[in-house]
Formats: structure tokens, C-alpha cells, sequence
């Protein structure tokens, strides 16, 4: 996770997760006398919607501008994973730039295998280190599709890290040659890739742009077919409405005749479903030689979701425990000035302390060098991910890296390398998040002993995405008076009872419904019950009710970590004037990330929240 300053009056924070993988990018204003931005850089796949072939393969375009005074210099190594998360292909790169100069690149990513692929990316430059994480798919060709690919939707990647990339790098040699740019030069347009003769292009959008529908509004959605095939196509369209369950709710079909490279615009009404909650809706393609079916989702009345809480009767004086137990460790913090995050704008200290079982853990506090009173934004990472330095220019930072990011650590945090989720379930006085929830609240102490290093302690903010999201939010709970405001992307971890029982009932398991049932499988003495019992002390949706500050959450109706409407069930537990000064954003067409539209609103949201101080 990175954050960088920019020439702008907003913060931009932009959150992409991929099985718990989170990048974070903030802009914040530039230091003063600063008339460009110090770097920025764009990555687009050649085919928008990351999907390629033999005939097209893997290929990205990147622009990398360097406004700074000295070039950047480095190296970059990308890995691919493929769909069962394992390493198929890793690559590094040297990297130069040229001070005030302008890269204009593509490369290729030699994937010639099906599948649906994560790539993730680390760079470390002379004034830069950060991450990106991304999707794509590599499909064959055109034919009958019952074991066709689903397609992915890559947004732009934009504002991440600084990249410089050359082909001849792509062999992983000794020898290889780093790409310099010697002229500045503006980006070409982006080539798409010509879509495949003998193809089916369906596009689906709902009437309302967040897909969610209420009472007194028709639930409808705009068709758009296109026949790319050289024959005419005879057959059906039919959505299929079903719960987060997999249970049918309803269907609707139409009749399609569409011409030999024709197309087909039209429009469907969904029949209201009786209940509140989200819907997945499988639209199904069946024509004489063509066989797809595609998945959408929609929300219903969700401001009316509920679930039952599941809250264990001690679940109070549980806590009141862990944090008295907490009060007893002496913290022993250690501050040490990192030189090699540091930058001529800010002092970047590394901070180690230590939690519950005297157990370990740190994070990396960026002041900015202009002396003065700066607001304090706490960020929280992604599961098992390292939060790296935050800079900006109008706040102090500190990102917080839990028990089980140190790597120094590990054996002793996981000597049997079990998932991380599953550690220590059987004992909910042992579990492992009962540490991890504590460190978020050390964190916070921390800040909070340290006030004279310039921090405006009646105006700190949590934020994070997945997990982070969950431990920013948990945090507010714990510590009602601290925290200003959270701002929650993606959580995890809420009504357990449910979203498990909707994630292991999908065609295809995914995190951390994998884990959990591989975990109880290979443990069969341990049940689903007690395993349910232990979560119910660490479920979100029973920590939301303790929340005071504002909340700004955003949910994708299409999220494979958790049941979202179980992410909006918890949301919806918000004390009422929480709730009242909260905002919800819903994603219809988006898993575990949000777009990149919604950073400037997170970026405004951020300046507003920092203006208000905390009443005591």
C-alpha cells in the first residue's frame, strides 16, 4: 500500500483486493512551490477488458512521468498467480527514468495457458517503493462455451507506482538492458485489440447506476447483444434471479433473432422480489452456436437488510479483558528514523512495540518535515499484507503492520504454518484475532503517547480496505473517544453464520471459505459449530453497534470473501447517529475492490472528516 503527495486539493486513496491483496494510493496537496506533479504513471491493458488470446497476447501499455530533479532508478518484479493463488511465472526488470523526462512502454507477459490470473507487482526506485496488484484472462478460441472463461473487467490503473518496463527484460537475464527515457512525449492513444470474429458481445446495465432498487422502482435493465458471428443467431436470453443461497427467485426470457454481424438492444423488467437483501442474477445467452451465461448482481431494499447477531453473552467483558489484559503489557515502544523511506519532504520512523503475549509487531510513522500540528491518519492492511509508508503533506501517518507481517516473526507466530485464519480457532482466549484486534488498539495508544511529535489529537481517522476495513472499524469500537472517522472498503468478517453458509454453497469456493472448510475437513473433531462460536467474538456486525464516529463503507454486490449482503447487514447495525452521519456506496459490477471514480470522493470525504475535531 502507497500513498504519494500530489498537486491537488483532494486525497485520493485507491483500494484494489484480490484474495485479500490491497493497493492503496492517496494525492494529497504538493509541498509548496511545487507546480507538477512529482511523478505519475498509467497502466492499461491493450484489451480494456484485460481479456486476451493467442492471437492477442498479454500485452500492457504503461506512462511513467518523472517531474522530480533526479531520475528514478530501481528494479521490478512482477509474479503471476494463477487461479488457485499458485506461482506460475516470475520476472524482474531494471528500471531508470530520467529526471523530468517521460517513459511511453508496453510489455508482454508470456502467459499461454487458460485461466484467470493475478499479477502483482513491487517496485523499488530511488525516491519510490510500492505495489500493484492486477487481473487479466487468457482465453482460447471462439466455440461452444459451456467451458468458455468468464470475462474480467480491469479498470485503469492510475497513479501507481512509478514503472519503467523493457521487453528485453521479460527473459529474467543478467544481461538484460534497462529501458531509459531520454524525451518527453505524450502517451499514444491505447490500441484495442480488434474484438474476435465468431463472438457473442453481451452488455448488461442496470437502470440505476449502484444497482440497488426500492420500493415504488421497477427493476430493470438495459440488453445490448452483438452478434460478431458470420451467421444469424436464433435462441434465448434469460435472467435468472437467485439469493446469495443459490435459491431461484425468478425468471424472465426473450426470444432473440439476431442478424449475421447484428445486434440486439432491448429492455428487461425483474419481477420485485418478496424479501430485502442482494441477487445474484445469472443472464444466460443460448443461440444456435453460442452458450454463455454471465453474472450481475443487484440490491433490494438493502437499507432494510438484517441478520441476527450471533452475540455471545460475555462478548462485553470479553473485550474489557483483552484490553485490560493489554494495559498490563509495557508496550516498550522503540522509534528509529528510517533512512531509506525517508524523503527531503518527510521523516519517516520505523516503530516496533508490542502487543498482547508480548508479542511483536510495528509500522512506519511519516511526519511531514514543515513544522506544525498535522491531523493523524491510522492505516490498517489487507490480510497478511504490509502497509508501507504513507506520505502526505497536510497529515501524519502511521500504518500498521499486526502480528504475522514481520517475517523475522514467523516461525514464532506460526510455527505450523496454518492458515492464518484457522490459527488457534479451537480457543477463542488464543485465536489469533483476539491479538491481531489488540494490536490495532496498541497502535492507536501509540499515537496517542506521542502527541508531541506534532500530532492534532483531536482529529485522527482510521481507514483500510478487507480486513484493514474490518480492523479500522473494530478499532472505532473498542476506542468510541479516538477515532474521528473510518473509511471502510471491502470489509470481511461479518455474520460469520451467514457468509460462510453463502461461500461454501458457491460453484466455486473461494477465500476464506476454502480455508475454513479444508481446515475442518483435516480436523474433524472440531465442528462447524464451535468453529462458529469462537468467530462470534471477533464478528464485525457485533462491534458496529459500539461505533460513534462516521463511517464511509463501500460493498461490491459481487464480492467472493464475504456475502455482501452480510457486508451491508453489518453496515446497517450502525448506531443511529452513526448511521445519520454515514455514507454507503454499492458496486453492482464489482467484487473485492472499488473504482477508481470513487477516490476523489474518498479524497474529499477525508478533507472534510479532518476538519471536524472530536468532542470529549
Amino acid at each position: 500500500m502507497i500513498f504519494h503527495p500530489k498537486n491537488s486539493t483532494l486525497i485520493k486513496v485507491t483500494f484494489l483486493l484480490i484474495a485479500g491483496i490491497v493497493l492503496w494510493c492517496i494525492e494529497g496537496k504538493a509541498q509548496k512551490g511545487k507546480t507538477k506533479d512529482p511523478v505519475t504513471v498509467s497502466i492499461l491493458p491493450y484489451n480494456k477488458k484485460a481479456r486476451f488470446n493467442k492471437k492477442f497476447p498479454v500485452k500492457y501499455k504503461i506512462q511513467f512521468v518523472n517531474n522530480l530533479k533526479d531520475p528514478q532508478e530501481g528494479t521490478l518484479v512482477y509474479t503471476v498467480l494463477d487461479n488457485s493463488n499458485q506461482e506460475v511465472l516470475i520476472n524482474s526488470l531494471d528500471v531508470k527514468v530520467n529526471a523530468k523526462k517521460t517513459l511511453v512502454s508496453n510489455f508482454e507477459v508470456p502467459i499461454v495457458k487458460e485461466g484467470n490470473y493475478t499479477i502483482k507487482m513491487t517496485v523499488e526506485l530511488t525516491n519510490f517503493n510500492s505495489s500493484y496488484d492486477g487481473s487479466f484472462a487468457y482465453i482460447g478460441p471462439p466455440r461452444k462455451s459451456k467451458d468458455r472463461k468468464p470475462e474480467i473487467n480491469q479498470e485503469p490503473i492510475v497513479n501507481t507506482p512509478p514503472l519503467s518496463w523493457s521487453k528485453d527484460n521479460l527473459s529474467g537475464d543478467a544481461s538484460r538492458q534497462a529501458l531509459n527515457a531520454e524525451e518527453v512525449k505524450d502517451a499514444p492513444a491505447t490500441e484495442e485489440y480488434p474484438e474476435e470474429e465468431g463472438e457473442m458481445i453481451i452488455k448488461l446495465k442496470p437502470f440505476k447506476k449502484d444497482g440497488v432498487f426500492y420500493d415504488g422502482e421497477k427493476i430493470k435493465y438495459s440488453v445490448s447483444i452483438a452478434n460478431k458471428y458470420k451467421v444469424r443467431q436464433d435462441g434465448t436470453f434469460t435472467a435468472i434471479v437467485e439469493t446469495e443461497l443459490g435459491e431461484t427467485v425468478s425468471s424472465t426470457q426473450v426470444k432473440l433473432k439476431i442478424a449475421k454481424k447484428g445486434q440486439k438492444n432491448f429492455q428487461i423488467e425483474i419481477p420485485k422480489p418478496k424479501k430485502e437483501g442482494v441477487y445474484n442474477l445469472r443472464a444466460a445467452t443460448n443461440t444456435s452456436t453460442y452458450d454463455d451465461t454471465a453474472q450481475y448482481a443487484f440490491g433490494y431494499n438493502i437499507g432494510k437488510i438484517k441478520t441476527p447477531y450471533y452475540l455471545p453473552p460475555d462478548f462485553d467483558e470479553y473485550w474489557q479483558n483483552g484490553l485490560s489484559e493489554l494495559a498490563k503489557v509495557d508496550p516498550q515502544y522503540k522509534i528509529s528514523r528510517d533512512e531509506e523511506h525517508s524523503t527531503k519532504y518527510h521523516d519517516v520512523y520505523r516503530v516496533e512495540m508490542k502487543g498482547i503475549d508480548e508479542f511483536p509487531f510495528y509500522g512506519y510513522l511519516s511526519i511531514p518535515k514543515l513544522k506544525g500540528k498535522y491531523p493523524v491518519i491510522i492505516g490498517f492492511g489487507g490480510y497478511k499484507k504490509e502497509v508501507m509508508p504513507l506520505l502526505f503533506d497536510e497529515y501524519i501517518s502511521f500504518s500498521v503492520n499486526v502480528r504475522g507481517i514481520d517475517k523475522k516473526h514467523e516461525k514464532e507466530f506460526n510455527p505450523d504454518n496454518i492458515e492464518q485464519i484457522m490459527l488457534k480457532v479451537e480457543d477463542k482466549d488464543a485465536y489469533v484475532y483476539k491479538g491481531i484486534y489488540l494490536d490495532c488498539i496498541r497502535a492507536v495508544e501509540f499515537v496517542y503517547a506521542h502527541g508531541h511529535m506534532g500530532m492534532d489529537l483531536n482529529r485522527v481517522l482510521a481507514f483500510g480496505g478487507s480486513q484493514g476495513a474490518t480492523m479500522g472499524l473494530v478499532t472505532a469500537a473498542l476506542m468510541p473517544d479516538k477515532i474521528n472517522a473510518v473509511i471502510a472498503s471491502n470489509p470481511v468478517f461479518a455474520d460469520w453464520k451467514n457468509s460462510f453458509a453463502v461461500g461454501k454453497n458457491k460453484r466455486e469456493l473461494a477465500f476464506p471459505s476454502d480455508a475454513i472448510v479444508r481446515y475442518l475437513r483435516e480436523n474433524p473433531d472440531f465442528t462447524e459449530e464451535q468453529m462458529l462460536e469462537t468467530f462470534n467474538y471477533f464478528d464485525l456486525q457485533n462491534f458496529m453497534p459500539k461505533v460513534k464516529c462516521p463511517v464511509l463503507y463501500a460493498v461490491g454486490l459481487q464480492d467472493e470473501f464475504i456475502a455482501p449482503g452480510s457486508a451491508i447487514a453489518a453496515y446497517n447495525k450502525l448506531p443511529y447517529d452513526a448511521l445519520s452521519k454515514s455514507e454507503l456506496f454499492i458496486f453492482p459490477d464489482l467484487g473485492h475492490e472499488i473504482p477508481v471514480y470513487h477516490n476523489s470522493f474518498i479524497g474529499i470525504w477525508f478533507n472534510e472528516k479532518s476538519v471536524s475535531k472530536k468532542k470529549r
